[in-house]
């Protein structure tokens, strides 16, 4: 290991610990082989302009604004050989969700009509499309790393987290979407994650 990353590593442990230090950079050859290969194993994604098309595992979203740093997640499929997308949306977003049962009866949110006003329609979702996540906001304390090394608290701050519907109320999932909304101190800006059955496509 590098002076450099001795001292990254040394700086790391103060703020966060000795077990993140370790995670973040670690120090055997070993660790080190298994830790580029857990990075590698991420889908790590910038988000662009319209769909995007994501694997399955565990996703990291990298540039979503409001958010305090990567946004991650880990899904699966729902149905045999379906795709996973990503699409960044204005609001409104002129669908309707509804409640649908899955092929292993648990529930989830499905769009089931989609309307000419809204972002939806013309960003590519489809009717059909289930809603697996979506970025929601809410009250998280910031802490500023020169206030962590003073030993500050921070001061809250609305921030985006990535919110998995797997298994949530519907109500929970419909008041999740429209945290993202201006009037409740979003951005007015979602980004979805939607799994597309391959008879969808």
């Amino acid at each position: 290991m590098s002076t450099e990353e001795e001292a990254r590593r040394e700086k790391l442990r103060q703020l966060f610990g000795d077990q993140t230090a370790e995670r973040v950079l670690p120090t055997s050859a070993n660790e080190r082989a298994a830790s580029e290969a857990r990075q590698q194993a991420l889908d790590m994604r910038m988000l662009e302009e319209g769909l995007q098309t994501l694997e399955w595992g565990t996703i990291l979203l990298v540039d979503v604004d409001m958010a305090p740093g990567p946004l991650e997640a880990t899904l699966q499929p729902l149905a045999e050989g379906s795709s996973l997308l990503c699409v960044r949306l204005d609001l409104p977003l002129g669908m309707l969700l509804e409640e649908t049962e899955t092929a292993d009866g648990a529930s989830a949110p499905a769009v089931v009509e989609l309307f000419d006003i809204g972002s939806a329609v013309t960003s590519g979702v489809r009717k059909g499309d289930v809603v697996r996540a979506a970025t929601a906001c809410k009250m998280q304390m910031a802490t500023p790393t020169w206030q962590l090394m003073l030993g500050g608290i921070g001061r809250p701050t609305m921030q985006k987290m990535l919110y998995v519907t797997d298994g949530e109320p519907f109500e929970t999932v419909l008041a999740a979407i429209s945290s993202n909304s201006r009037e409740q101190q979003g951005n007015g800006q979602i980004v979805l994650l939607v799994e597309r059955r391959p008879d969808d496509d």
